[in-house]
């Protein structure tokens, strides 16, 4: 008997159920999503400025506000398509969470293995959607490379006074902790923003850094740690974020996300040493371009996020999973974030 592959819709709807995992910059800064049914992607950068309204006699008729001058900027994504097999010899095994001896049939196990696979490929974009996030809001650029794909960076202009080294003695792992005052510091860093910045966060190092210093502890409020924060955390990204409680008006956050590199070897996405200072919401968006498929767009299928597709060859004899996506992480104002490495 054929084996019945599984059209778009289901896997759509299989992916749907699946546990939704959000990482920390995703969730925090790119919220919202927004696809495009062309193969770029275009947006809009507009500076504001803050301009007071004219006075005018009640009697006098108001005059048209002159426009300000906007930017087109347009790229065209990488894609994303990770891709795996079902191997007929997982579905004559006991699959993991089956009691023992196993209680599926293989059409079961099938059906198993196609959601954990499903569910495997949706983190992978995540974390490289991730990967693009933690890019874009620590330096104010992503850099896209691939297989077959030549090296673009995606510039969001930010101004080179909101990217901080500390140097020699002003690092704060040099500092005397007993009587150095890192508030001044912060202070400064702030004023750099365009907006205001109300969230501090530390990768682990940096964190060890600043809560050595005796005025953090005796500043630091911790009564109130994940009660008022300004997300809530699901328990897996508490595992790699820690709500430290307030410094003054600020949320003290630190970061632990990891990611494989090419190699397998594990890294953080957060480089060492290093504090960024964010608003507590932005109008970002995690944009994507529109899915390249023959199949796909024959069904109209265009403007998505994720497209996941499931078909067999039969020399050899093989049943392929795969999910394409053409992310992008966009940002309006990238001097609404100062980073700083601190040591």
């Amino acid at each position: 008997m054929a084996i019945n592959v599984l059209d778009t819709h289901t896997l759509m709807g299989v992916k749907q159920q699946l546990p939704k995992f959000q990482p920390y910059f995703l969730q925090m800064f790119f919220g919202q999503t927004v696809t495009f049914d062309t193969k770029e992607i275009v947006f809009e950068k507009i500076r504001k400025g803050i301009k007071l309204a004219p006075f005018v006699a009640p009697l006098v008729s108001g005059k048209p506000n002159r426009k300000r001058g906007g930017k087109m900027l347009s790229f065209e994504p990488a894609y994303v398509k990770p891709t795996d097999n079902v191997e007929p010899g997982m579905l004559l095994k006991r699959q993991p969470g089956e009691a023992i001896g196993g209680e599926l049939n293989p059409l079961q196990r099938r059906l198993a293995v196609i959601g954990q696979i499903l569910d495997d490929q949706e983190k992978s974009i995540l974390y490289r959607e991730e990967w693009m996030a933690v890019q874009a809001v620590m330096t104010g650029q992503v850099t896209v490379e691939g297989e077959e794909y030549e090296t673009q960076v995606v510039d969001y202009n930010r101004s080179p006074e909101n990217s901080v080294t500390l140097v020699g003695p002003a690092k704060w792992d040099t500092v005397d902790p007993d009587t150095y005052d890192p508030t001044d510091d912060i202070e400064e860093w702030a004023e750099r923003a365009t907006g205001v910045v109300d969230k501090l966060v530390f990768d682990k190092t940096a964190w060890k850094s600043f809560s050595r210093f005796k005025v953090v502890k005796e500043k630091l409020d911790k009564n109130i740690a994940g009660n008022n924060s300004s997300i809530n955390l699901s328990p897996q990204l508490a595992r790699i974020v820690q709500f430290k409680g307030n410094f003054g008006e600020y949320e003290l956050w630190v970061y632990a996300g990891k990611h494989e590199d090419d190699t397998g070897t594990e890294v953080y996405y957060m480089p060492e040493g290093t504090l960024l200072m964010a608003p507590s919401s932005t109008d970002d968006v995690m944009a994507y371009g529109a899915i390249q498929d023959a199949e796909a767009n024959a069904s109209g299928v265009v403007a998505v996020s994720r497209y996941p597709s499931n078909w067999i060859t039969k020399n050899p004899s093989v049943e392929w999973m795969q999910t394409q996506s053409a992310p992008l992480p966009v940002m309006f104002d990238a001097d609404a974030f100062v980073t700083i490495k601190v040591q």
